[in-house]
């Protein structure tokens, strides 16, 4: 429909980029149509911020992609290196402005990080992967990923 709306040349002209991604697989994303869905666009939830990102939590500042932002909670997805450059500056000046007046608890300590090596050690769990996992290693020599593509092993 971009180029019956548009005009012939309108897809080379304002996406060459995806329609050489999607001729490297033989698709002419100008015959055929392709599936879109407007909402993976969108990033919902985050940490509620105020314009100088303090969230509900004293001292707790949040910018980036953790940050719901000043966008509201259901940003778009697009906004994420605005959000991370305007509002990453914005908290750390706010940072700077607070931390002298911060007091820390006496009885802050690591001991639950000693308790969940203790957890692991008994429960045989070894390893040094990164727990929780948020997202897996999409890379080749992944041999792990690498199984779940037909043809992607050879």
């Amino acid at each position: 429909m971009i180029e019956a709306i548009h005009g012939e040349g309108t897809i080379e002209k304002r996406i060459p980029a995806m329609l050489r991604m999607f001729g490297k697989y033989g698709i002419d994303i100008r015959k055929e149509p392709i599936l879109v869905y407007p909402t993976l666009h969108y990033q919902n939830g985050g940490v509620e911020i105020d314009s100088k990102c303090h969230s509900g939590v004293a001292n707790l500042l949040v910018a980036g992609e953790a940050a719901g932002g000043i966008h509201g909670t259901n940003r778009l997805m697009g906004n994420s290196l605005l959000d991370v450059v305007v509002f990453g500056r914005e908290a750390g000046i706010e940072a700077g402005k607070i931390f002298k007046d911060i007091k820390l608890s006496d009885k802050m300590n690591l001991d639950h990080v000693v308790a969940f090596e203790k957890e692991r050690a008994a429960a045989k769990i070894e390893g040094d992967v990164t727990s929780p996992k948020v997202l897996p290693r999409y890379t080749h020599g992944n041999k792990e990923f690498e199984k779940t593509i037909p043809g992607a092993t050879k």
